[in-house]
């Protein structure tokens, strides 16, 4: 059954955390068109479900996943966060690295962001990390970046948006995230790369090899 979109998107809130718990308590109680949206057996799982405790959280999120579609919630949590980047807040350094993160993780398409911008504040030329540079120089590099990066942002919500980029939701068995590639092969080739050859390629085995902290996370919470 499919949800409204606006009831879906409730749902990757609280998934995401952006809605707590409690808060998702009142809504569903005081919105009463879920009752028609779900199966009458599902509804009352949610509306008996007791939402205080240590570990409600989980068992919440174990009920909300069986209605929703994971490479649908992925699209949603990968937009956020590139349309996020736009916004060029405070927030920035951390989201670049968390786009060649997703890159290690098995999104090829995130090449430009996350090679071209990521791994040079992951390691940026002058110091050993992010944390090291002075502020001066954090927004020297960040400064290096525009107009181009814009445009990068801009290409990688297009293709999602127009689906020549499907995620699906699920991983291989190395733990990397799969998707749907309809892309054109000049749409394929890097434009955005700006990182010096002098860069470790350690850095990228690291994550491209950290499995194992992955595995213990839940679905919802792997990035």
């Amino acid at each position: 059954m499919t949800l409204p979109a606006d009831i879906k998107e409730t749902f990757f809130e609280t998934l995401y955390g952006d809605k707590s718990v409690l808060d998702f308590e009142q809504w569903l109680y005081a919105d009463k068109r879920l009752e028609s949206a779900l199966l009458a057996e599902d509804y009352l799982d949610l509306i008996s479900y007791g939402y205080k405790g240590d570990r409600v959280k989980y068992g919440l999120y174990k009920l909300l996943e069986k209605h929703i579609d994971k490479g649908e919630y992925e699209k949603w949590k990968l937009l956020k966060l590139l349309r996020k980047a736009l916004k060029r807040d405070n927030d920035l350094p951390e989201i670049l690295r968390r786009f060649y993160d997703l890159y290690c993780k098995g999104y090829g398409f995130l090449d430009n962001l996350g090679l071209g911008y990521g791994l040079a504040v992951e390691v940026p030329p002058q110091a050993d990390s992010w944390e090291e540079l002075t502020a001066e120089q954090q927004q020297k590099l960040l400064n290096s970046f525009y107009p181009e990066i814009e445009y990068e942002i801009k290409k990688a919500i297009s293709w999602l948006e127009s689906d020549k980029v499907v995620l699906t939701g699920f991983q291989d068995e190395y733990y990397h995230y799969e998707y749907i590639d309809n892309r054109t092969e000049d749409e394929k080739q890097p434009t955005g790369y700006k990182v010096e050859a002098t860069v470790s390629t350690n850095v990228t085995e690291k994550y491209r090899n950290d499995n194992d902290a992955r595995e213990q996370k839940p679905w919802w919470k792997f990035w």
